[in-house]
């Protein structure tokens, strides 16, 4: 099995990889069709909390599209970070102390992000009123 792998051209292993994707994405998609209720109309109400068939009236809130981008902030050093351990070895102490370095500022900007509140979705602390009194 190994030497028929070995012995495949690069194109036609590429060709191969994009045939089978293709096609476990539409058996997938095909699956998902059959499986929907055909009585439910449409799609319902998101993490956004906006139906979706409502006219754009009101600004959306905030926090969530600020909560995306703090996930793809922290998903990009997630892919940094793998590449970082694939070539460890011959990035020896220094890409230690860089890897390091890097992932103490990520961690300073998650604390950052936390103690602000900007992971937070509901109502902040100010805005609620008081206790006691109307």
């Amino acid at each position: 099995m190994l030497d028929l792998i070995a012995t495949i051209d690069p194109r036609t292993a590429l060709l191969l990889h994009v045939t089978v994707s293709g096609a476990f994405v539409v058996v997938i998609l095909l699956f998902a069709g059959l499986l929907r209720e055909p009585s439910r109309p449409g799609f319902g109400v998101y993490e956004s909390g906006a139906p979706p068939n409502r006219a754009m009236t009101t600004p959306l809130a905030a926090p969530y599209f600020l909560i995306a981008v703090a996930f793809m902030i922290f998903d990009m050093e997630v892919a940094i970070l793998f590449a970082w351990a694939i070539a460890a070895r011959e990035a020896g102490t220094e890409g230690l102390i860089a890897a390091t370095v890097f992932i103490v500022v990520l961690l300073a900007a998650l604390a950052y992000l936390w103690l602000d509140g900007a992971l937070e979705t509901g109502p902040r602390k100010s805005d609620r009123m008081p206790r006691g009194r109307p």
